[in-house]
């Protein structure tokens, strides 16, 4: 399963021509997961904004 996921996702980044905005590497019990963040360059909010709204979501 892993692997077709691996698959997948090379498949979806090949179709995007787009590399990611950064990465985050996290490992939570002995799983690594691989985030990988792509930001829309059209958008009028700056990452700042969208931070602070999911704190503010998390408070709730």
């Amino acid at each position: 399963m892993a692997e077709n996921e691996k698959t997948d996702i090379k498949e979806i980044q090949k179709e995007q021509h787009q590399k990611p905005d950064g990465i985050l590497t996290k490992k939570i019990n002995g799983k690594t997961f691989v985030t990988e963040i792509y930001f829309d360059k059209n958008s009028k909010e700056t990452f700042q904004d969208k931070l602070l709204k999911v704190v503010q979501s998390e408070q709730k």
